[in-house]
Parts: C-alpha cells; sequence; structure tokens
C-alpha cells in the first residue's frame, strides 16, 4: 500500500476511537465515526485496484485465490475478538451470534442484530460482499455504470424513512458498495497521473476543509452524515495523499506512524470492546486519565494481537 495512505488508516482508525468514547461530560465524536468508515471503504476500492489491476486486465486473476487472502486477512481476527467478547459478555450463543460467525449481520435492518456482538464488525460484513463483487465492479467502470451507481444512491437516500437512516445508509452492503465503487473509479483517476498545482499545500488545505466538514456535521441532514458530505473532502483527501508529496506525508512516512498504522485493523475491531470494559472498570478517574488509558490499552492489545496472533498465522 502507499505509504502515506497507510499511514492515514491509523489517523482515521482514531477517529472512529473517539466516536465511541463517551465519557462523563465528554461526549463521543460521532462525526469521526462516519467520515472513518466512509474513508476505509474508498481506500478499499482504491488499495484492491491498485493491487488487482493489472490481473484483471491480464487476464491471470484468480478469483478463489483473491477471495482465500481476503478472508485469511481479515477472518482469523473477527473470530477472535467474537469469542472474546463471548467471554467477556458471558452471553449465549444465539442468532445474532451465529450471524456474526458467517458475518451477515449488516443485511439484518434490525440494530439489535447488524450491531449485536462486537458491534464493529458490521463493516467487515458490509466490506465482505464489496470483496465478492470486486473484480465484476472493476471492469464495470464507464460513464453509464458510475451514472447507474450514484442515481441508484441518490434514490435510496430520498426514500429513506429517518428511522432507519443507520440500517440503509450506514449498514447496509448494498448503499455502502456505493463508497467502495467510488474508491474504484479513483484509482483509475490517479493511475492517469494527474499533476496537482500546489501539492506541497493543497494538504494542509484538505485537512482544513476536512475540520470544517466535521465542525459542520451535526448541523447536516441525517441522511447527508452517512456518506455524501465525506464524499466532497474524502475523494479529494485520497487522491492528493495518495501523491505523497506534501508536508504532511513527509511526516505520515516517518517509521513511528507507519508503525502505528501496523496496528490498524486490530484497534479497529478491538476498540470498543475494551474501551466499554475500562469504563465499566474505572468509572470515577478523571476524562483525561480514562481516555489515556482506553488509548493505551487498546494499542498494546493490538500490537499483542498483530505480533503474536496475526503474524503467527501469516507464518503458517
Amino acid at each position: 500500500m502507499i505509504a502515506t495512505l497507510q499511514s492515514l488508516r491509523f489517523v482515521f482508525v482514531m477517529m472512529i476511537f473517539m466516536s465511541h468514547f463517551a465519557y462523563r461530560d465528554m461526549g463521543a465524536f460521532d462525526a469521526g465515526g462516519d467520515c472513518g468508515v466512509v474513508f476505509f471503504f474508498l481506500l478499499s476500492g482504491f488499495v484492491l485496484s491498485l493491487r488487482y489491476e493489472n490481473e484483471i486486465r491480464g487476464g491471470t486473476f484468480q478469483y478463489g485465490k483473491f477471495l482465500k487472502r481476503r478472508f485469511r486477512k481479515l477472518y482469523p481476527l473477527h473470530l477472535l475478538c467474537l469469542s472474546f467478547f463471548l467471554v467477556v459478555s458471558k452471553s449465549g450463543i444465539d442468532l445474532p451470534f451465529l450471524l456474526n460467525i458467517f458475518l451477515l449481520q449488516s443485511w439484518i435492518p434490525d440494530p439489535d442484530i447488524y450491531f449485536s456482538c462486537n458491534s464493529v464488525s458490521w463493516f467487515l460484513s458490509s466490506l465482505f460482499f464489496c470483496y465478492l463483487v470486486f473484480p465484476f465492479a472493476f471492469r464495470r467502470v464507464s460513464v453509464r455504470w458510475v451514472l447507474f451507481v450514484i442515481g441508484a444512491y441518490i434514490v435510496v437516500l430520498l426514500l429513506t424513512p429517518y428511522d432507519k437512516v443507520n440500517a440503509i445508509l450506514y449498514v447496509n452492503p448494498l448503499v455502502r458498495f456505493t463508497d467502495f465503487y467510488i474508491g474504484i473509479i479513483l484509482c483509475r483517476i490517479y493511475e492517469r497521473g494527474y499533476e496537482v498545482p500546489a501539492q506541497k499545500w493543497l494538504e494542509l488545505l484538505l485537512i482544513v476543509v476536512l475540520i470544517v466538514v466535521l465542525t459542520i456535521y451535526p448541523y447536516m441532514d441525517a441522511k447527508f452524515r452517512n456518506a455524501p458530505i465525506f464524499w466532497l473532502v474524502l475523494i479529494p483527501f485520497i487522491l492528493v495523499f495518495a501523491k505523497g508529496k506534501g508536508v504532511v506525508s513527509k511526516w505520515l512516512c516517518q517509521k513511528p506512524m507507519m508503525m502505528l498504522a501496523s496496528l490498524s485493523m486490530p484497534l479497529f475491531m478491538t476498540h470498543q470492546i475494551l474501551i466499554g470494559i475500562l469504563l465499566h472498570r474505572l468509572p470515577q478517574i478523571p476524562v483525561v486519565a480514562m481516555l489515556f488509558a482506553c488509548v493505551l490499552v487498546t494499542l498494546a492489545v493490538s500490537w499483542c494481537i498483530d505480533r503474536y496472533f496475526l503474524r503467527q498465522l501469516e507464518r503458517l
């Protein structure tokens, strides 16, 4: 993966982390969660297209091998976190748990199901659908298909009742495929070798624009918070940072950031469970101390999972 985009994974995972941290007078950073989810769907489409374009175009792409690689990369971690949740929560094996095992929970428009167990795993449920259709979507990037996908999204957005915004616009795999598909389009644009004026400072400008969008997020219509408002900034954000020629990119490519970036997926999968445990076990400590403890514990657990679980699986 491009180094700058790799490091940005950690930045946006921490935004999702803050969306799940609500303690005393400190409310959850809801905008960070929605923004982070959009970023990761866009990035997945972008990175997979960059990785497999030559194989798909050359006719050497192996669909089974591709799915097996995706499965091996994410599913063991999912099962580990799901097992940990089962032990910690002392819950039984019920329908939501079984749906989580097979990553089918995001297809059910019921928050007690799609946010059940390790609730962040709904993302994997929707992402695996994008993996399933990736080679077919990659071959269908044209003006007609782009208009169809975006048009279908707009129709769904307008018809979605407000009490189903999460179930349909935020979680549903068919709808989240739109973000993934835009990521595929971004890769096509990126590979055309476009030139961006004033790249050195454009990254800083985009960060300012992102902060503005995050600030106005609470005042936006609920239907537009899930993706459209963030498309406006994250689309150029990914394209510009993929070039890696700005002042921020130099910082993102430093070794500490790359090390933290390697922990992004275990951090994402474990943070909500660990935050819940710490908030329950340490209810009286100051906000800053609680936040520091949650971050430190989550990073430590993520490092252990990466080093002693994921890396060992790779060797096997």
